[in-house]
């Protein structure tokens, strides 16, 4: 036979019946049953359960009446789920107490509600089914529901508006970066410019002072050959030499000079103290600055906004 609920058999004697224990001090023998809270009462709770008002006309089972094998059945109906009692799940909730603001069972209350000042639920759900105080609760109840409607509307918004702020801030941060692509592309142009204007003219300066020295070259070697075709004329030879000498003399200077401006510019690139500052910072170029709210963690977004500035 399965083991009834407030029910356990005796060791000392397999084959005798079995003795029913109290649901609300398990370790005493029951000595009632009551068909109302279907439930076995030790001799204490029996008393209890015969003084109090909402328990006093409660049909309770004793002597040969007593359900020692198996209790009555119970009837139960749709609401019985939600009269359970958390504490103790054999009892119903029937009981309220003002002072805490709580409910509980005949249980409850011998247990830790004895003193509290408490109400038989059935005598007050009329009143309050009928009071202001069901009116005040459904109210509260459809202000916090418009509440949440509203707030799911203002969510939904600022989602859009989350959207819409991202596209255009990256809209922005792209037209940004187009810009100084466009301005750097123009200075790479500029400079070029300049660099290869510096460059040509350097090449063409040493270029006419190649040809002035080829020039002078030529020219010495036809003092030379001159020179040597009258070696064996010791007159002649003496007369060519003292004009290759004029010659030489007037060359000489103008040697010099030419040989002085053999030399090229040098230079190198200068890079902007500004562009190179926002190279060596990893904060440069761009940044997000919070005009509402609070900076969520998660990141590092600590770059000020200078896209809207130019």
């Amino acid at each position: 036979m399965n083991e009834v609920e407030g029910r356990k058999p005796e060791t000392s004697d397999v084959g005798s019946a079995l003795t029913m224990f109290c649901n609300t001090c398990p370790s005493v023998a029951a000595t009632a049953f009551c068909v109302d809270c279907h439930e076995y009462l030790c001799t204490d709770c029996t008393g209890y359960h015969q003084r109090l008002k909402l328990t006093k006309t409660h049909t309770l089972l004793t002597g040969d009446e007593f359900p020692s094998v198996s209790p009555p059945q119970r009837q139960y109906d749709k609401t019985e789920s939600i009269r359970k009692c958390p504490d103790h799940p054999n009892e119903e909730i029937k009981l309220y107490c003002q002072e805490h603001d709580a409910l509980f069972c005949v249980a409850c209350k011998v247990l830790s509600h004895e003193q509290c000042t408490t109400l038989y639920i059935p005598d007050i759900a009329d009143d309050f089914r009928n009071g202001p105080e069901l009116g005040i609760l459904n109210t509260d109840i459809q202000g916090s529901d418009q509440l949440i409607v509203d707030s799911l509307a203002d969510i939904d918004n600022c989602l859009k508006a989350v959207g819409t702020l991202k596209a255009s801030e990256m809209n922005m941060l792209k037209m940004y970066r187009e810009k100084i692509i466009e301005y750097l592309d123009r200075r790479e142009k500029e400079i070029q410019a300049e660099i290869l204007q510096i460059h040509d003219q350097d090449v063409a300066l040493l270029h006419e002072l190649q040809t002035q020295m080829n020039t002078r070259q030529s020219e010495l070697k036809e003092m030379t050959t001159k020179l040597k075709s009258h070696e064996k004329d010791s007159s002649e030879l003496f007369i060519t030499a003292k004009r290759v000498c004029s010659q030489l003399a007037q060359l000489q200077p103008s040697l010099q000079e030419v040989t002085k401006k053999i030399a090229y510019r040098q230079y190198s690139l200068l890079l902007d103290t500004k562009l190179k500052n926002i190279l060596q910072d990893d904060s440069g170029f761009a940044g997000v600055q919070m005009i509402t709210g609070e900076e969520l963690d998660i990141g590092s977004i600590i770059i000020k906004d200078i896209i809207h500035t130019t």
